[in-house]
């Protein structure tokens, strides 16, 4: 079933990027960027990877793909996703391995990150380790000497504990989780409420008029600070980490909302301050996916 010519595939699809690339030797080749279209469903997109691979290697030796959602890791479905709502129950694994002939494992996003941060030993593999994604939702993973921690399965669905109990509606079905407060879509909307051009809507240009001095960008990375911090503070009381890794595309704001969170996580939480941003890399999901489909087929 698997080309032992052929190359170990990693797919990193997101709400709104796909990222696609495969192993070479030690290193990762990151080959295309697809524009994710939720509203679409999932065989368009599916078509779409199977077109990008198809032409660079006809008989692939694995694949790992993670995906931003509950995963049923043991049956290979995406159960569900708020960021992908056409993606409900969906057998992803079988239709990868459909496409491609070859091993296929799946698992939720941000795991398939924490296994490239442990295998670069940005994550150290001694202790218990948080890893946070901050981006279009929240992710999370808990990692023990070097081993992530599934639970019954879906340990780390950190965006979805309640941190607000009358709260935002969530597209998960709950209120007040806490993605609805500390990932991209509410910075946007706490810029907007401070009554500022609602054409910027992206938290890049956000970021780059916080750097400028812009009251209204600095007073929302502020308040995104603070729900960091409540959240940071909650994990840390229930696992006591020696370390939390903050990783996804809201990384690179890092300094803008970082001393917000620690006085908050200090005004809330007893515990030691022990958090850190991982170094950005937009194809890191990728590539622990492709880690994963290696192992797979080893």
């Amino acid at each position: 079933m698997s080309n032992p010519s052929g190359k170990h595939w990693g797919i990193d699809i997101g709400g709104t990027t796909t990222i696609l690339g495969y192993l070479v030797i030690d290193a990762f080749k990151t080959i295309s960027t697809i524009q994710t279209i939720p509203s679409e469903g999932p065989e368009k997109l599916l078509t779409r990877i199977r077109r990008t691979i198809s032409n660079i290697d006809d008989s692939p030796r694995s694949i790992g793909a993670g995906i931003a959602g509950l995963v049923d890791r043991k049956n290979g479905i995406l159960i569900r996703s708020p960021n992908l709502i056409n993606w409900v129950r969906f057998p992803l694994q079988e239709k990868l391995i459909n496409m491609f002939r070859c091993p296929v494992v799946i698992d939720n996003d941000c795991n398939t990150f924490a296994i490239r941060a442990i295998d670069s030993g940005e994550i150290p593999s001694d202790g218990l380790s948080l890893l946070i994604t901050l981006g279009t939702g929240i992710g999370g993973t808990i990692i023990h000497n070097g081993t992530i921690l599934y639970g019954t399965g879906h340990a780390g669905e950190f965006g979805h504990m309640t941190v607000n109990v009358s709260g935002e509606s969530c597209p998960c079905g709950s209120r007040g989780c806490w993605e609805r407060y500390a990932a991209a879509e509410a910075l946007v909307r706490y810029f907007k409420l401070t009554g500022s051009d609602s054409k910027n809507t992206d938290p890049r240009k956000i970021a780059q008029l916080a750097k400028t001095g812009n009251e209204n960008a600095l007073k929302a990375f502020e308040e995104f600070g603070e729900w960091v911090g409540v959240g940071l503070a909650n994990l840390s009381h229930c696992l006591s980490p020696s370390g939390i890794y903050l990783a996804g595309g809201l990384v690179n704001t890092f300094s803008l909302f970082i001393e917000h969170a620690r006085r908050e996580f200090n005004r809330r939480c007893p515990y030691e301050w022990n958090v850190s941003a991982l170094s950005s890399c937009s194809d890191a999901g990728a590539e622990g996916a492709a880690i994963m489909g290696r192992a797979l087929s080893q």
